[in-house]
């Protein structure tokens, strides 16, 4: 935690980016389980990199997980799964997701473009709610700013839960970020790495140095 902010570092490839993030402050960690991805870490090194992770940390990003799936991953040593999809389809179930792994240990990050309603009845099945931006084809991780103003509404209409701001976050509008809406948790990926999966040390002191002025004002 940074002052009153809960921060999770996302697209953790390196036991070093681990360490970085940690010394931070980061809270959580989450590791990319979607071999779609840029950031993708295979089984075998994924528990190498959960070794250099507080259990309660380890945070695993899954795009369309079977219950199965999900539940393999908790097997695995992770804390929360992140899952990544899209309502329209039926390619995902949350419902009988959150039934196999519970909703303490789900986290969820349905793809909506702006201004479209949150879907109903997410509430009951997860503890927490990742809200990121909306690009045609791609599950998170984009680099573009999300809507804020629609994330502002969702916390104040479900306080109970944990609500994480996503979307091209970065040390030149954090603190904006953090103004306008108020967010209990922070999402950091791309906004602060050199490459993909790769995290920046100076990018990472300069968010801290950024939220550490939002506690002070």
């Amino acid at each position: 935690m940074i002052g009153p902010v809960r921060i999770k570092v996302c697209g953790i490839t390196h036991a070093a980016d681990a360490a970085l993030a940690l010394r931070a402050g980061a809270d959580y960690l989450g590791i990319n389980c979607w071999d779609g991805s840029p950031r993708f870490v295979p089984a075998k090194r994924r528990a190498e990199l959960l070794r250099e992770i507080p259990a309660g940390s380890r945070v695993a990003v899954a795009v369309n997980p079977s219950p199965e799936e999900a539940e393999g991953l908790i097997k695995e040593g992770f804390a929360v799964i992140q899952v990544h999809y899209d309502p329209t389809s039926a390619a995902c179930d949350p419902v009988a997701l959150s039934r196999r792994v519970g909703k303490g240990r789900l986290w969820l990050a349905p793809r909506l473009t702006d201004g479209s309603p949150w879907p109903e009845g997410l509430h009951e099945l997860a503890s927490g709610f990742v809200h990121d931006a909306h690009a045609k084809g791609a599950f998170g991780g984009t680099g573009r700013r999300s809507d804020w103003a629609r994330f502002t509404t969702l916390c104040r209409s479900q306080p109970g839960k944990l609500w994480i701001l996503a979307g091209g976050l970065s040390p030149e509008n954090v603190l904006e970020a953090m103004r306008e809406t108020h967010a209990p948790c922070l999402d950091l990926n791309s906004g602060v790495e050199l490459l993909p999966g790769l995290k920046s040390a100076v990018k990472m002191h300069e968010v801290r140095q950024a939220l550490h002025n939002y506690r002070q004002s």
